[in-house]
C-alpha cells in the first residue's frame, strides 16, 4: 500500500499522468480537478453508504485513481472494496483526499 508520509508527499505519479494525457498539461489539470470533485462527492456519500454502494463507489475511485497515477487513492479505495467496512481505510482515504485536493489546487495556481 502506498504510504503518505506527510502532506508534502506528491500523490500524483507525474510521468504516468503525462503518458495518459500525451503531455497535455491543461488536460492533466482538468482531469485532476474533476477527480478531486468526484473524490469529494464520494467521501460525502461513503459516510452513509451501505456495503453494496460503498463497494461500487470504491471500485469507481480505484479505477479512476489508477488511470491518473494516484496510487494512494487507489490503494485506499481497494481496501474499501471488502465486504466489511475498514474504518481505518476510510480515514486514510479522507486524509489522502484532503492532501490531494491541496496538491491539485496548488498545481492550478502554479505557472506552467
Amino acid at each position: 500500500m502506498t504510504q503518505l508520509k506527510d502532506s508534502r508527499t506528491n500523490l500524483i505519479d507525474e510521468s504516468h499522468l503525462d503518458r495518459q494525457t500525451m503531455g497535455d498539461a491543461r488536460l492533466a489539470g482538468e482531469l485532476l480537478e474533476m477527480f478531486v470533485l468526484q473524490l469529494d462527492a464520494a467521501m460525502r456519500e461513503l459516510a452513509t453508504a451501505g456495503p453494496q454502494r460503498r463497494i461500487a463507489i470504491a471500485h469507481s475511485l480505484k479505477g479512476t485513481a489508477r488511470s491518473l497515477g494516484i496510487a494512494a487513492v487507489a490503494d485506499c479505495a481497494a481496501a474499501l472494496e471488502a465486504p466489511l467496512l475498514d474504518a481505518a481505510a476510510l480515514d486514510r482515504l479522507g486524509h489522502v483526499a484532503t492532501t490531494l485536493g491541496a496538491q491539485v489546487r496548488g498545481r492550478v495556481r502554479s505557472p506552467g
